[in-house]
């Protein structure tokens, strides 16, 4: 809205809800003190009175019992329904003035987002009622029905299931409240062009909470105990940027720009800090202009990341003091120290880790270089028929210091067994029959983070014809190397270029090709996507078909083509409106991705590779 002729004000508010749905096998239930939850499954045993019980005598997790699993199928598998609600508001003035011969200009903003998500949980289980129908039978006296945990499929009837499931409903909330204030403009005039400058302050709160289902506070659900949390900090901030043009229309030197910014931030939970970044770009020639940058970064803990409470995930962990992992002399000797009985066998392959916020964290700071090449041809018009051809180069080198993260639970555990270091063990114990029953892996300052690479690119858009114009884009990235030095023991992290651990992984070839072509309103495109191949450790697979390099004990899991269609139309009407419908299938070919080993949940990466299937979509856009 204009209120004269210098300022504007404005207001813009977005509203969008989302529901979906998943699912995951039928929950299993494991009981005993191998069951390694760390929680109240691990104390369940069988009275000898329930009548489902075969053996004539009770299970005990104190004396005889070590471990009873079941997956009941009966109760079907667990269905995730997730309703996600985001708000924003905003609003500002935005203006101009004159002065000193020059135009200045400001705005001032302000706004607030809110995040609220509710999920329910189809398909868990009590574990107090699965305690209370296992138990004493005098003592399971309605609503209680005894429970057969040792029948085969089909013999947990629908009134045992009535008892010990429920529907688990968990809901969180982000909040983010925001004010801005910017001013910029020229300062002076230089042989070489015009400096320009701009100022300005931000202050932004966040906050977060989390609530868990009463079962799940309770520390009776057989799925992930959680409890509730929640926290806030806020920050002030101001900064700097100046962009001064050095040298401009001389040999070799069609332009030389320096630019310079520094921002300062105050922190609630962590005081000050100031972070700077230095840029020049150089233009030798009109097609050609190379730039180099160094920035410093910082970035403070989430609300999640300070405040959250442990959480547990079971993950896939070889115990290198069990009897399958062939063990030497050496390792049972130290297994022997950490009170694992000889002839242990781990029952369960999923170690439940529990990671979680730490309020002790500090912040993450970062060193930032890169630099690269333009090169936009002028000859390209006249030899390939290019409307625009730009190719491009660049290098990047990115220091992450005392970066946030959990230490790789495999690798933790490996270290803790050969050498029986505090450093590693500390958070790691284990019930009398030897199987780890508390795993604490919580967030810390895990070290330094480091990749090094290279980004390629080509854009290329053809010249108008009767038929329609073309366009290709074709981005790269080759990682040279990515690593993740601990700092309380120098000692490198597993992740590393071309290795899937701890369900990722860093492919050494990234390359994204997108095909256009255009004529009048409507446009098609094909967007192929490759990533390169990566290694695992086969683990328990090891021997089997599945494990594709048995001598090495490593399985390669194949590179992958996705391939997504898109296409829009704009709808011919009046001028002041633009109406696009627009319609597509990502994964047209139905790729899979391939097979993963290492992985805990699916059998597939699901943070480097896309979800199994197509997805095709449609949507509507309009501006006015």
């Amino acid at each position: 809205m204009k209120l004269n002729d210098n300022v504007k004000a404005y207001v813009r508010t977005i509203y969008e809800e989302r529901v979906s749905k998943n699912q995951a096998a039928p929950e299993p239930i494991f009981l005993g003190p191998a069951a390694g939850t760390g929680a109240l499954p691990d104390t369940v045993g069988v009275d000898v009175t329930n009548p489902y019980n075969p053996f004539g005598v009770t299970l005990d997790a104190n004396t005889n019992e070590i471990l009873i699993g079941r997956r009941p199928v009966e109760g079907g598998p667990r269905i995730f329904t997730q309703t996600v609600d985001t708000s924003t508001v905003a609003t500002g003035l935005q203006g101009s003035f004159d002065g000193f011969n020059r135009t200045f200009y400001w705005d001032v903003n302000a706004s607030t987002g809110l995040n609220r998500a509710r999920q329910s949980v189809q398909g868990t289980y009590n574990v107090a009622h699965i305690q209370e129908a296992l138990g004493p039978a005098a003592d399971c006296v309605a609503p209680c029905v005894p429970l057969n945990i040792f029948g085969g499929p089909g013999t947990i009837t629908p009134a045992m299931l009535d008892y010990i499931l429920f529907t688990e409903r968990d809901v969180s909330k982000q909040l983010l409240e925001l004010v801005t204030a910017n001013f910029s403009g020229p300062i002076v005039n230089l042989p070489a062009g015009e400096a320009d400058f701009a100022v300005g302050y931000e202050y932004r709160r966040l906050s977060a909470g989390y609530s868990p289902d009463q079962v799940v506070i309770d520390g009776d659900s057989n799925g992930v105990p959680s409890l509730p949390s929640s926290g806030s900090y806020f920050v002030n901030e101001a900064y700097a940027e100046v962009n001064v043009p050095l040298l401009a229309n001389l040999p070799a030197v069609k332009s030389l720009d320096l630019s310079l910014s520094t921002r300062h931030s105050e922190y609630s939970t962590f005081g000050g800090t100031t972070n700077s970044k230095y840029g020049i770009r150089w233009q030798p020639e009109h097609d050609l202009t190379v730039r180099a940058n160094y920035g410093q970064g910082f970035r403070a803990p989430s609300v999640g990341e300070l405040y959250s409470l442990p959480n547990r995930f079971d993950a896939n962990i070889n115990d290198p003091c069990s009897a399958s992992s062939n063990p030497s002399s050496a390792t049972l000797a130290n297994c022997a120290q950490l009170g694992v009985p000889a002839g242990f066998e781990q029952a369960n392959t999923q170690i439940s880790i529990r990671t979680g916020g730490n309020s002790t964290l500090k912040p993450e700071t970062s060193e930032t270089t890169t630099a690269g090449l333009v090169y936009s041809p002028g000859w390209a018009a006249r030899f390939i028929h290019a409307k625009q051809l730009d190719v491009d180069l660049n290098f990047y080198h990115i220091k992450l210091n005392k970066a946030i993260d959990a230490p790789d639970a495999q690798t933790q555990l490996d270290r803790c067994v050969a050498t029986l270091e505090p450093v590693f063990c500390n958070g790691i114990t284990r019930s009398s029959t030897g199987d780890i029953n508390n795993f604490t892996d919580k967030l810390q300052n895990i070290g330094i983070e480091e990749t090094q690479g290279y980004d390629i690119g080509l854009d290329w858009t053809g010249p108008t014809t009767p038929y329609g114009q073309g366009a290709v884009k074709w981005q790269t990235t080759y990682t040279e190397y990515y690593k993740i030095i601990a700092s309380d023991t120098g000692l490198s992290e597993p992740k590393a270029v071309g290795v899937e651990v701890n369900d990722s992984g860093v492919p050494r070839w990234r390359s994204t090709l997108n095909l256009n072509w255009t004529i009048r309103q409507v446009t098609a495109g094909w967007t192929v996507r490759y990533l390169s191949s990566l290694r695992e450790q086969c683990g328990d697979a090891t021997g089997t078909e599945f494990c594709s390099d048995n001598d090495s004990g490593t399985n390669k899991l194949n590179a992958v083509l996705y391939d997504d269609l898109r296409f829009s139309w704009m709808l011919p009407l009046p001028l002041k409106y633009k109406l696009t419908l627009s319609g597509g299938v990502n994964n047209a070919f139905d790729t899979s991705p391939p097979i993963c080993l290492s992985c805990s949940l699916n059998g597939y990466d699901a943070s480097t590779y896309d979800l199994p299937g197509r997805f095709g979509y449609v949507e509507a856009s309009m501006k006015f």
